[in-house]
């Protein structure tokens, strides 16, 4: 009897001994031909060498995107039938403008052309309004949230059950009353606070809401990386909202929530709203059942011509795991290198790419200003520190880095020699840049582009700029903790 457990004992270890390896080669392979970053490729590789066990697991908990593979189909799909239908409605008008306005588009002709290539994004004439803060973004939805007489359409990562939030929400039910449609989509994850009562209340008001990327036990760890980032209203199909600011108390200073956020928003008027309204329909019909398709009074016709001597102009680019090229990353890859005297970026989380970060430098080696308006103290200690690894690199080639004291600063903007500007909730870190639904706003303009830019500076008022003198005098210990953080970065 003993004799037979022995060898039954032996048996089942070389059976699960090669199962175990066999699983081993299935998951280098895995990553070889799934994972497309390099260095991510390495680092997994590297843990499942090192760690075999917790490498494995590790990967197969966050390295795997479910909800790409799950959603690409549906959304590729979605993505093809909504553009079909759009351009049966919207005609594109981004060679006429830049025929009819060369004195205004010929710098950004390149640019322009690039950004419609990639996505089919429009350029058309709009007015607009920048929006610092939650103190001036706010007042502004809730006025024309009062003027909406068709839909009002909502696209939030971030909706919390606080004043703010209640307010939004109360103006919802009233226009439901009136007979306006409402459509909203929230991340499942970061606005999971309403769900039992924001959600349910709209919803008993014949609002129609939908959780974007639901999170169940069962994936629950993969699809935290994976996110619905956009922050985006669209009222009547020509006023829209996009930015950093989320439907939360702490977004405006009015209301003492105990640290200073810093963020800004655009009010878009005009035919780019339609693009915003595109995306939208693409995620709507991914998320839920209940199919929407492109028809007039979702896409109502809209003059592009404007009157006044100074027009501006804009394009929306979208970005998210449905999409096949990195929309974000490519564009801000575009703008940056088109820079020639100033490059002015705002940025909550910095986690560069390769690519970016030597565009980045490349622009400061060429004699352009290059100023990054970052935080001091993140509210991630990792991607703070992650941030930080590049520092050194980029002072040493005469970037200037402001960091933010104020308070936390969270917008997402850029102004390219005082007439080129982007307001838009991306990051520029990986999550923005492959991992995330993302949308910004291009705007081609001296008003705006000027706006932001004296924004800017008065942000830098704000700051505390640090040199590479100094900031090379950091403990090994600091600097092993940065170069730590960059490597587990990979993994953000």
């Amino acid at each position: 009897m003993i004799v037979l457990n022995s060898s039954f004992s032996q048996i089942f270890a070389l059976v699960f001994l090669v199962i175990y390896i066999l699983f081993f080669i299935y998951t280098l392979i895995r990553i070889l031909l799934d994972t497309h970053s390099t260095p991510k490729t390495l680092g997994y590789i590297l843990l499942v060498i090192v760690l075999p066990g917790f490498g494995m697991y590790f990967y197969y908990a966050f390295g795997i995107n479910y909800r790409h593979m799950k959603n690409t189909r549906r959304g590729v799909l979605s993505h093809k039938l909504i553009t079909k239908e759009y351009l049966k409605y919207v005609t594109d008008p981004t060679i006429h403008l830049i025929k009819k306005y060369p004195r205004y588009l010929e710098k950004y002709k390149d640019i322009v052309s690039f950004i419609h290539k990639v996505e089919d994004e429009n350029l058309d004439i709009n007015t607009y309004k920048l929006l610092v803060n939650g103190e001036e973004k706010f007042p502004e939805v809730l006025k024309i949230i009062s003027t909406a007489n068709q839909f009002i359409h909502m696209e939030y990562y971030d909706w919390e059950n606080d004043t703010r939030g209640n307010q939004i929400k109360d103006a919802l039910i009233d226009k439901l009353k009136q007979g306006v449609k409402v459509r909203v989509m929230f991340d499942d994850y970061a606005s999971r606070k309403i769900k039992h009562n924001i959600v349910r209340e709209l919803k008993a008001a014949g609002a129609e809401m939908y959780p974007v990327i639901i999170i169940k036990l069962v994936a629950f760890a993969s699809r935290l990386n994976h996110r619905d980032h956009r922050k985006l209203i669209i009222v009547d199909g020509y006023i829209g909202f996009v930015g950093g600011i989320n439907i939360s108390d702490r977004y405006d200073n009015s209301i003492d929530t105990g640290l200073f956020w810093r963020d800004t928003h655009v009010k878009i008027t005009g035919a780019t709203v339609q693009s915003m309204q595109r995306h939208f329909l693409v995620n709507w019909n991914t998320c839920q059942p209940n199919k929407l398709l492109p028809a007039r009074e979702l896409f109502p016709q809209i003059n592009a011509e404007v009157e006044g001597k100074n027009p501006e102009f804009a394009q929306v680019v979208a970005g998210g795991p449905i999409y096949p090229l990195s929309n974000i990353m490519l564009t801000y890859f575009k703008l940056f290198m088109s820079a020639k005297e100033k490059l002015y970026i705002t940025n909550p989380y910095f986690i560069p790419s390769d690519s970016i970060l030597n565009t980045i430098k490349l622009a400061a080696l060429s004699g352009v200003d290059v100023r990054l308006l970052l935080p001091e103290k993140s509210d991630s200690t990792i991607v703070g520190f992650a941030s930080k690894f590049h520092y050194a690199e980029l002072l040493q080639v005469g970037v200037r880095i402001f960091l933010y004291k104020k308070g936390f600063v969270h917008a997402k903007t850029v102004v390219v020699d005082g007439d080129l500007s982007v307001v838009g909730t991306a990051n520029l870190d990986i999550r923005s840049f492959d991992l995330n639904f993302e949308m910004m706003s291009v705007i081609y303009g001296k008003k705006t582009g000027e706006k932001l830019q004296n924004i800017f500076l008065e942000d830098l008022k704000c700051c505390r700029e640090i040199y590479y003198d100094e900031w090379i005098k950091q403990s090994t210990l600091k600097k092993l903790s940065y170069a730590t953080a960059r490597l587990i970065s990979s993994f953000l």
